[in-house]
């Protein structure tokens, strides 16, 4: 790897904000960078958000690609809870 990414994400993850981290995740993939997400500072996320997570997850199943989440807000572990993705997402 050329070099490990952390990205700290704060406020809404939703679909006015996913497109973007999906894109500069795909970018980051493409240039062989590991990436982690901190997510503890994530007030909102809906179905968008967590879609690209999920994408990106799978992405990093079929590639070799380290992707990773780190950390999550309240707001995020709920989501994750009723998505039923808390120990494919977080490898609990």
């Amino acid at each position: 790897m050329r070099g490990d990414r952390l990205l700290v994400l704060y406020g809404e993850l939703d679909i006015a904000t996913a497109p973007e981290l999906v894109e500069m995740l795909q970018r980051f993939r493409r240039q062989g960078h590991a990436v982690e997400l901190d997510l503890g500072e994530v007030t909102f996320m809906d179905s968008t958000g967590l879609t690209a997570l999920i994408d990106a997850h799978l992405a990093a199943q079929s590639n070799g690609w380290l992707f990773s989440v780190r950390r999550t807000s309240p707001a995020v572990r709920r989501v994750f809870e009723l998505a039923g993705v808390e120990r494919r997402l977080l490898g609990e």
